[in-house]
């Protein structure tokens, strides 16, 4: 029997049981699995239905039987930041051609070898602008679904979803007390339950463990006298992202019955039960790892400062030799030490980028603020940059107010963040293209902005640009580190301001950040 063949057979057979009255909307869901499996050659797959809240109604699992628990947390990460997830909040197809090297693939220690290698699809059960759910299936297989395999997948999950997806729903399996129990109790993590009030209604024994109290003095206390609250979301704005049924995340300090003190990163997330609905708080310890951060911020801060004593020395060198060699010397000799010199101060301020990322995460004080002209550091900056362009054979153009106000700054600081914006737009503009510098007020404060006449920046990556090493990459993409866009965001931040970019494929790309007027430092200084 050909492929074509068999796919066709499986369909009628799906329909078929669709058509028979004994057949329940589980036992077609898991039968078309089982079909699904036998047409493809897949081993593992999965339907999660969902209510029309979003939160999850059945999940119907097609796989091997062994390693029980590998598989159910693997599934759980798909549904919650994985590939089902992605499906669900997207309404899209997705297909990962390689488990083990996508991001959209949770890396679990205790995952079963037989679901990290090979390929999966996730489909949307969606129907007349409803969201049923989602089909999943892992192939052992790299790149095993081609466009004939995911056309027939496509054609069996919307004669699921039109048939039996509201049936699905409505019918969700009642909840099983008795294995609920052993998960919650089994659970490798302290969770704590509360109502909606934030007092504590149940605990599992490894927070009791954790904590260090008896189960009973434990209920009923208030969650505020388990963990640090100045930032979680119970009394919190975020309050309202747990009533949506979204998971709430934060750092916070867990105090314990003996008084000590554990740092944790707590996850709250609202649970829906048919009576009173509550909250499940998991509290993480992260001792171990605050002390390697802690230990490599030591040693990198280490290596930094070592680096700028030989650079600062290689610098003057260079800058030395000039002035000790004949003025009518080869120029070959003089466009070299032009060449050492500018990369000495790129070094140099790559240098320095890192010690102040470093500085400004650990929160500690702008070193010099002081009232600032606006048009006088802007004018610097371009005064700094305007060799670059010259030499990139680009233009640059000015659209500056002529009425910006002073503004109370690190000028050292703004000034490398105008400059790195600066660079990182010759980067990316095309030899011909024109850069454009602007400032105006902005309230009380100012607004300045760097465009280019680059590729543009594709809308996925315009909210993670600014973290550390991340880079916009595509063919013959600029070579970079990730850092300076890193710095520019630490930096505003540090002054009260905001930093964001404007962008479309395409069109070029305008970064833009606001400064305010003045305010109060860490170290007390003030305009």
């Amino acid at each position: 029997m050909t492929d074509a063949h068999q796919r066709l057979e499986a369909f009628y057979k799906i329909t078929r049981l669709l058509s028979k009255q004994e057949s329940t909307p589980q036992m077609v869901v898991q039968n078309a699995l089982a079909l699904i499996a036998e047409v493809t050659g897949a081993r593992n797959g999965c339907v999660v239905t969902y209510h029309r809240d979003g939160r999850v109604a059945n999940q119907f699992v097609l796989g091997e039987q062994g390693d029980l628990d590998g598989r159910v947390r693997l599934w759980g990460e798909l549904i919650q930041r994985g590939l089902i997830g992605f499906v669900h909040h997207g309404r899209r197809p997705i297909i990962i051609r390689d488990i083990q090297n996508d991001p959209r693939w949770p890396r679990l220690s205790d995952t079963p070898e037989y679901l990290r290698l090979g390929s999966a699809i996730g489909l949307p059960m969606e129907r007349a602008g409803v969201m049923y759910g989602v089909l999943a299936v892992i192939h052992p297989r790299l790149d095993a679904f081609d466009v004939e395999t995911v056309s027939w997948l496509e054609a069996v999950v919307e004669l699921i979803a039109t048939t039996v997806g509201d049936t699905i729903i409505l019918n969700a399996a009642p909840r099983d007390e008795h294995r609920y129990r052993w998960m919650f109790e089994d659970a490798v993590v302290p969770i704590l339950i509360t109502n909606m009030d934030g007092y504590i209604i149940d605990v599992n024994r490894k927070a009791c463990e954790f904590l260090r109290y008896k189960r009973p003095e434990l209920l009923q206390l208030p969650i505020s006298a388990i963990h640090r609250m100045g930032t979680g979301p119970i009394g919190a704005n975020r309050f309202s992202s747990l009533q949506e049924g979204n998971e709430v995340v934060f750092r916070s300090t867990a105090w314990t019955a003996d008084g000590a003190d554990i740092p944790v990163v707590v996850r709250a997330r609202r649970l829906f039960f048919d009576d009173n609905d509550g909250i499940a708080w998991v509290e993480q310890d992260i001792s171990t790892e605050m002390e390697l951060e802690q230990l490599r911020q030591d040693l990198t801060s280490m290596v930094y400062h070592d680096l700028r004593g030989p650079l600062h020395t290689i610098y003057s060198s260079l800058t030395t030799l000039p002035r000790l060699l004949p003025k009518d010397g080869p120029k070959p000799l003089a466009d070299l030490l032009d060449v050492g010199i500018r990369s000495t101060k790129q070094l140099t301020r790559l240098v320095e980028s890192l010690l102040d990322i470093q500085r400004l995460e650990s929160g500690k004080a702008i070193l010099d603020p002081k009232p600032t002209s606006m048009h006088s550091l802007l004018a610097e900056a371009a005064q700094l940059v305007q060799p670059l362009i010259s030499e990139s054979d680009q233009r640059l153009a000015f659209d500056l107010a002529p009425d910006l106000p002073f503004v109370t700054c690190d000028a050292d600081m703004i000034l490398r963040v105008v400059t790195n914006l600066m660079e990182n737009a010759v980067k990316y503009t095309p030899m011909g293209g024109t850069i454009t510098l602007s400032a105006a007020q902005d309230g009380p404060g100012v607004r300045i902005s760097v465009s280019d006449s680059g590729p543009g920046i594709p809308k996925h990556l315009q909210k993670t640009i600014f973290d550390k090493f991340s880079r916009v990459k595509y063919k013959d993409a600029p070579k970079g580190v990730g850092l300076g866009l890193a710095f520019c965001r630490l930096a505003v931040e540090a002054h009260g301001g905001q930093i964001w970019v404007e962008s479309e494929p395409g069109q070029g790309s305008s970064f833009l950040f606001t400064l305010p007027p003045s305010r109060t430092f860490a170290n007390g200084s003030s305009d």
